[in-house]
């Protein structure tokens, strides 16, 4: 008979050869806290957050700061949705170009302009990879079919 409530809890949750059944967990309670600074930090949470707030309330701009920044976080960057018209470019550095006019214009954002030529050139590299496999492809095949006709 199992000595505790936790050896019980352990072969129900295993198998017959001793793994963890699917969707059971060896630690439910997840992993302790090791860090004893942070186990302090949260066992007085509640009271910290309180005391951030009297601050801010009682003119602390660093308090405030804080308190303000959990509040509303900073914004992030929203780029609207745009067209680049790469029609009639026909390989990859002409693509490329079209970009870079459509940022010199002004029709497009440079950070924006640079995701999408570091986008072109993530595809350009993709394009190599799949040229150099149907490349190495069809050396095989030839080298493959000459072993064939030197062997009859």
């Amino acid at each position: 008979m199992p000595e505790s409530t936790t050896e019980t809890r352990d072969t129900e949750a295993r198998d017959k050869t001793g793994k963890w059944k699917k969707g059971q967990s060896g630690n439910p309670q997840g992993r302790p806290l090791q860090n004893v600074s942070r186990k302090l930090l949260m066992e007085n949470a509640e009271d910290l957050t309180q005391k951030a707030i009297n601050l801010a309330m009682d003119g602390d701009t660093t308090a405030l700061s804080l308190c303000l920044n959990r509040i509303m976080p900073a914004l992030k960057s929203c780029s609207p949705l745009i067209e680049v018209d790469t029609e009639g470019a026909g390989n990859m550095a002409d693509r490329g170009l079209k970009i870079i006019d459509a940022a010199t214009s002004g029709q497009l954002a440079p950070d924006l302009a640079g995701q999408l030529l570091q986008a072109l050139g993530t595809l350009a590299r993709i394009d190599e990879l799949e040229d150099l496999r149907d490349r190495l492809t069809a050396i095989e095949d030839a080298m493959k079919q000459r072993k064939k006709e030197t062997r009859t």
